[in-house]
């Protein structure tokens, strides 16, 4: 099926070969220190590491999640997908919304929607302590453009807010930026597109409506 890729996952059985995933694994970065580029592939990629991203075991369970889940890009050191959420950051998970492509905005608008999006009218949710912060898909967004503008997040995961209560808001500009990891910036753009046409899809969770 030519070079496996992440857009293609969730869309049902593939004839997805081992050594697709091993090449997929290993343009993502999961190489074993010092292997030598002349041997075998699969002695060169680390596919344990890269499993454990996404939580299987084998070579079957990952084709089977990868054939029924949309997966994204995870590179070493990314945050898995299998990682419980943490327990001190209580934030509004974003449903899962299904958009046509016809709805997606095309790549050539991206500059355009990243510098329109934050004035968009975003829903306000509370948090203990009087804080507050938007609803997931607007820090998805953001950590979109960052990913397109900046590459791979090199900041420390902030903790306590300037009013010394958590920083909920920093937290999950922290996760959602993490979350791209390894990412390119043209796989960034699309998915700033595809989270754009999701934030429509369901209005009432990420806007406020009058």
């Amino acid at each position: 099926m030519g070079v496996l890729t992440f857009d293609v996952s969730g869309q049902g059985d593939l004839p997805i070969t081992l050594e697709e995933v091993q090449i997929l694994a290993l343009s993502l970065g999961y190489g074993k220190a010092g292997a030598d580029p002349k041997k075998p592939l699969g002695t060169r990629v680390d596919l344990k590491s890269f499993f454990d991203q996404y939580g299987v075991k084998a070579f079957s369970t990952f084709k089977k999640k990868f054939c029924t889940e949309e997966l994204r890009p995870i590179g070493p050191g990314g945050v898995p997908m299998s990682k419980p959420k943490d327990p001190m950051q209580k934030t509004e998970s974003a449903a899962i919304v299904h958009v046509k492509p016809e709805d997606i905005p095309p790549v050539s608008k991206f500059e355009e929607l990243a510098g329109s999006f934050k004035d968009l009218k975003w829903r306000i949710i509370s948090r203990p302590g009087g804080a507050t912060m938007k609803p997931t898909n607007y820090y998805r967004l953001q950590a979109a453009v960052n990913q397109v503008e900046k590459g791979d997040i090199d900041i420390e995961k902030p903790m306590w807010a300037a009013h010394g209560g958590l920083d909920f808001d920093g937290r999950e500009s922290w996760d959602t930026w993490n979350n791209l990891k390894g990412m390119s910036s043209d796989d960034a753009k699309k998915e700033f597109c595809k989270i754009w046409a999701e934030v429509h899809a369901d209005i009432k969770a990420n806007l406020r409506v009058y």
